[in-house]
């Protein structure tokens, strides 16, 4: 099943800014480390991070793309079974420049 979600926050610039939306998929065989997802926290909701480290127990080490991002520590490590998604697209939502 494909969703979308709107980013909220500037923790992913400058490869994702406030009000884009980006395409998200359950449908993937294995999650490996730079891609990105979106989990839903048990303290912070729903969230978009990229994968830092994943553990031998598959637990996810996840973090932001800047210094305005929740700090990987503050996330902790993130159950697999958290995740809402892989992030496939997006959606710009102005006509900035893409890089």
């Amino acid at each position: 099943m494909l969703r979308f979600i709107k980013v909220q926050g500037e923790s992913m610039a400058p490869n994702l800014h406030d009000g884009d939306f980006v395409f998200i998929s359950r449908w993937y065989r294995k999650l490996k480390v730079g891609q990105l997802v979106v989990v839903d926290h048990a303290l912070y909701g729903y969230i978009v991070k990229k994968i830092l480290h994943i553990a031998p127990d598959g637990q996810l080490w996840l973090g932001g793309e800047n210094n305005k991002s929740l700090q990987s520590e503050r996330i902790g490590w993130v159950s697999p079974r958290r995740v809402i998604g892989k992030v496939i697209g997006r959606i710009c939502a102005s006509q900035r420049k893409l890089q």
